[in-house]
């Protein structure tokens, strides 16, 4: 397995570990599949990295590691609110 080039919170964190696999427990016992477990927190953590970059789309795609027109696209499929700044 390769290491990450960064540390993993979900490792050393024991919280955040937990909490996470309390989520995913809870989203299987829900019965939703992984698609709309994965759509789900992605819509989640780009609606709140968008709210962080103040509704700028090119500094929210780039703290995304994604392109801005992938972010659009995204922002399009989950009818987000991407604040006020189109930029």
């Amino acid at each position: 397995m390769q290491k990450l080039p960064f540390s993993d919170p979900l490792v050393e964190d024991t919280k955040l570990s937990e909490d996470f696999k309390n989520l995913i427990n809870r989203l299987f016992e829900i019965g939703i599949t992984l698609e709309e477990a994965t759509e789900e927190i992605e819509k989640l953590y780009i609606s709140m990295t968008l709210k962080s970059c103040g509704g700028n789309r090119s500094r929210t795609a780039r703290k995304l590691g994604i392109h801005r027109n992938t972010l659009i696209s995204k922002i399009e499929k989950y009818k987000l609110d991407s604040g006020s700044e189109n930029s």
